[in-house]
């Protein structure tokens, strides 16, 4: 397995926001996180690249492994596993840098000099995510010159540079247009083929287009995951199937 969780609790203070999660994700897949806002699906993404470490009085219990490893054990240094793990956030956050220097940033970071290895990566990063043919001749431009969509395929490119095993994307085109967010689809049905992808989406059709797998949290507990196809068809639990309904949420 890619991901494992067993018996996850997650606190921000006093405040449970997570009840004992397991979940199992296989590689080469796309997990979709649904339910309504607050359920705890963006905070049990950013268990799996450590974000919620950052967070004064958060705390865990239970077991959190990705290819196998606790990534909670006192031995993991949080800067090699966060290479492992790719982020992608709601809002395109690229680096007040040239396009350029937004993907070669993070190698520079972690010891890579050699400019050959650097262009190369920065080329194949942006191939893969679709953005190569639209900024190949402005890479020294900022990338602040780039349209919302394109920012978001950067952002996702510069997560690819340093050559994870695992995507997470807390719902990625919601700020995006129909376009745009239909380009950021099809791309993550072409990564999956070499990563492994986790996706937070309020968008349950977008859900239903891009996911092998869908979870359902609803006040902190998972409440069903399975086969998207199933989740979305025929639900077992009656919350589920009021969630995609739209009897609340």
């Amino acid at each position: 397995m890619m991901i494992q969780a067993e018996h996850i609790n997650f606190y921000y203070g006093t405040f449970q926001a997570l009840k004992n999660i397991n979940m199992e994700i296989e590689a080469n897949t796309v997990t979709a996180f649904i339910g309504p806002s607050g359920c705890g699906k963006s905070t049990f993404l950013r268990l799996i690249n450590r974000m919620n470490d950052l967070i004064p009085d958060a705390k865990m219990d239970g077991t959190l492994k990705v290819e196998d490893k606790d990534i909670y054990a006192p031995d993991v240094k949080v800067d090699e596993l966060r290479k492992r793990v790719g982020m992608v956030f709601q809002k395109p956050n690229p680096f007040p840098k040239s396009i350029y220097d937004n993907l070669a940033y993070g190698l520079r970071v972690n010891g890579v000099k050699d400019k050959k290895i650097i262009d190369e990566r920065v080329e194949t990063s942006l191939k893969g995510a679709a953005l190569w043919d639209e900024v190949k001749d402005k890479l020294n431009k900022s990338a602040y010159d780039l349209s919302g969509g394109q920012q978001q395929r950067l952002c996702i490119a510069r997560a690819l540079a340093v050559q994870p095993s695992i995507l997470l994307m807390d719902e990625p085109a919601s700020a995006l247009d129909p376009i745009s967010t239909s380009k950021i689809e099809d791309l993550i049905f072409e990564l999956k083929k070499d990563y492994t992808i986790v996706i937070v989406t309020h968008n349950m059709q977008q859900a239903t287009r891009v996911s092998d797998k869908t979870a359902f949290f609803y006040l902190g507990n998972l409440i069903e995951y399975d086969d998207t196809q199933k989740i979305f068809l025929n639900p077992k639990e009656k919350e589920t199937q009021n969630y995609i309904t739209g009897r609340f949420g």
